[in-house]
């Protein structure tokens, strides 16, 4: 393994930008990343979100999420149950609103404007595969 890509687990975002980028610039074409370099990308997810990391770093989201998971799976809870939820009101005039759901198949975002009284109950419980 290249001594200069070897996990550092002092390094701040910043820092691991830095090597990202000097890596990138020496590297051939396809080369994979090396793990070193990866570990400190996780690393840094304990305290940033997954979203920033992979955007400043430029990684593949999912890719970087199922290594976090991987790395540290105390982060996510094994299942996931409603009271782990907060419960709103939906069927109120609201002005606007987004609402994001994931599950292991797929993902749904929802941008509702200007919509009184939308109850989005059926296309939950069909999303989560109840309806």
């Amino acid at each position: 393994m290249d001594q200069q890509f070897t996990a550092d687990t002092g390094r701040n975002l910043e820092e691991v930008q830095e090597r990202f980028e000097r890596w990138r610039e020496g590297r051939k074409r396809g080369t994979p990343i090396p793990a070193a370099l990866w570990e400190d990308a996780v690393r840094l997810c304990a305290d940033h979100s997954l979203c920033k990391i992979s955007s400043v770093l430029h990684l593949d989201y999912n890719v970087l999420k199922k290594r976090f998971h991987s790395a540290c799976p105390d982060h996510f809870p094994e299942s996931v149950t409603p009271s782990d939820f907060i419960a709103l009101d939906l069927r109120s005039s609201l002005p606007e609103f987004i609402m994001e759901m994931e599950r292991a198949g797929g993902r749904m975002r929802i941008h509702i404007k200007g919509s009184p009284g939308f109850d989005p109950r059926e296309l939950v419980e069909t999303f989560w595969g109840r309806g």
